[in-house]
């Protein structure tokens, strides 16, 4: 009887067009990566100025591309009672938000006869103002001079006595940062030149605050990223990722007409598997019944 056929293994080379194919993709895939990340805006330097768009800033004299749109910034005044050991803890900010002050108690001394301090936030065009800002540093939106007087004699207080902390909102620049977390407060007295002041940055609400160390002007600055270095030449890199994606690709077409070509089925083993049961019931040598 004819034996069960063995199931016909799998054509050899199979695995490689698989393979090949695999390469293929891979190195399409890695060549557009890179020409894409050349091409693309969206692989140069992000603008790290916080986790989500702020509102809309409002420019004293706003850059030439935002004026249809700008409205004039909010400026404040307010009042704060005196003690006998100085002024009251309060808070001013100005009606738009993008200047607010803090007063702790006793952050002006009393004085002699005057019942309150008026506080004055004003905003000011910063390009009146002092243009260098310390090294690292880009001058970022409004300056803001804050004033404080005696009342009811006006007499303008010129020293604090207690900690006053001012926050500022700063306006996204049109240019790369090197942190988020780097901004900062700089103070002037008299608008001439600009000091740095220790300070906390918010990205999230794009603020800076530091402590008002006397009356004077205050401005947001932010850091500028270093320039770029020169982006390297990846052309030998594409026309080598390019070349051999062409010679897999040739590759694996040869292969697969070559198994196209093979029979259907062809088995060797099973052929001689077939011949073996074909014949062993038969004679080996027909001519051996003759000689009988």
């Amino acid at each position: 009887m004819t034996g069960p056929k063995r199931s016909s293994p799998a054509r050899p080379g199979t695995g490689w067009v698989a393979v090949a194919s695999g390469l293929v993709v891979v190195l399409a895939y890695l060549a557009g990566t890179g020409l894409g990340g050349r091409l693309s805006p969206l692989a140069r330097r992000p603008l790290l100025d916080g986790l989500a768009p702020p509102p809309p800033y409002h420019w004293v004299k706003p850059p030439p591309e935002l004026a249809s749109g700008n409205r004039p910034p909010s400026g404040a005044t307010g009042a704060v009672q005196l003690s006998p050991t100085g002024t009251l803890v309060t808070a001013i900010s100005t009606g738009d938000g993008q200047a607010n002050l803090l007063m702790e108690a006793n952050a002006i001394a009393p004085a002699a006869g005057q019942r309150s301090v008026e506080v004055r936030i004003q905003p000011v065009d910063a390009a009146t103002l002092a243009a260098a800002a310390p090294p690292g540093l880009v001058l970022a939106g409004n300056a803001y001079l804050v004033r404080f007087s005696y009342q009811p004699s006006g007499k303008p207080v010129t020293a604090l006595a207690g900690k006053a902390t001012i926050s500022l909102t700063y306006p996204l620049l049109p240019i790369p940062v090197s942190s988020q977390f780097d901004y900062a407060v700089l103070a002037s007295a008299d608008g001439n030149a600009w000091t740095k002041q220790a300070s906390t940055a918010t990205p999230g609400s794009h603020q800076v605050a530091s402590t008002l160390p006397a009356p004077g002007y205050v401005i947001a600055a932010v850091p500028p990223a270093p320039a770029e270095a020169t982006s390297p030449n990846r052309t030998p890199l594409f026309a080598g990722l390019a070349a051999a994606a062409v010679l897999v690709a040739v590759a694996a077409i040869v292969l697969a007409r070559r198994l196209r070509a093979a029979p259907e089925g062809y088995d060797d083993d099973d052929d001689y598997g077939d011949d073996d049961n074909d014949n062993s019931g038969e004679d080996p040598d027909p001519g051996t019944e003759e000689r009988r």
